[in-house]
């Protein structure tokens, strides 16, 4: 089995992606599904959470307000490092149990780990290849604007508090440049694909 990461910023198009990669026969493990997982009302890391930063990031059915926290954290570096100290271990070491079921069950040939934070969080080994899905900022602030209903400085803010592309971008072994549109991301996959495919030994 091989295990192809794929990475990158806030308004990249990993899911886009992903879902191209899902669409042709790999496995896909969504880190944000993961941590949607682990992080239910009542759940341990959700208490967790709302001890560091207090009840009031609970919705009244005990359910995580996802926008409420982002506000609280994002522009305070501190804050950031706080929530992804108490969070990522666990979401990682849940992804990394999945990539093993997979590959002990046998029934993936490639299996696509997406995860934004991979390479901030030092888990590069978790997979064997890497794809960082890239697009330019102002690219990306627009989508994310679009997507979430944010405001401009509140985009810049989230894109400030990740690793900033260029690190990214010279550890991956592909990089998928959404800039340009789907159909053009759609034929960097494709040739993705197939050198994948061909090295995980995976049929048509």
């Amino acid at each position: 089995m091989v295990t192809l990461g794929i990475t990158g910023g806030i308004g990249s198009g990993k899911s886009v992606a992903a879902e191209s990669l899902r669409s042709r026969g790999a496995a896909v493990i969504d880190g944000d599904e993961v941590a949607r997982d682990l992080m239910g009302p009542g759940s341990p890391l959700l208490g967790e959470v709302a001890t560091a930063f207090g009840r009031e990031v609970l919705r009244p059915d005990g359910s995580l307000d996802r926008r409420k926290l982002s506000r609280m954290v994002f522009g305070n570096l501190e804050a950031v490092a706080r929530l992804n100290a108490i969070t990522h271990p666990p979401i990682m070491a849940e992804i990394r149990k999945r990539v093993e079921r997979l590959r002990s069950e046998g029934g993936a040939g490639i299996t696509c780990v997406v995860a934004p934070l991979l390479l901030e969080v030092g888990d590069r080994s978790l997979v064997d290849r890497l794809v960082v899905v890239w697009a330019s900022e102002d690219e990306r602030v627009r989508r994310v604007m679009a997507r979430d209903g944010l405001s401009e400085s509140e985009v810049r803010q989230r894109i400030a508090a990740q690793m900033p592309a260029d690190e990214q971008l010279s550890q991956a072994d592909w990089v998928v440049d959404t800039t340009q549109g789907l159909e053009a991301a759609q034929r960097q996959l494709d040739r993705i694909w197939e050198e994948v495919r061909r090295e995980a030994d995976y049929p048509c």
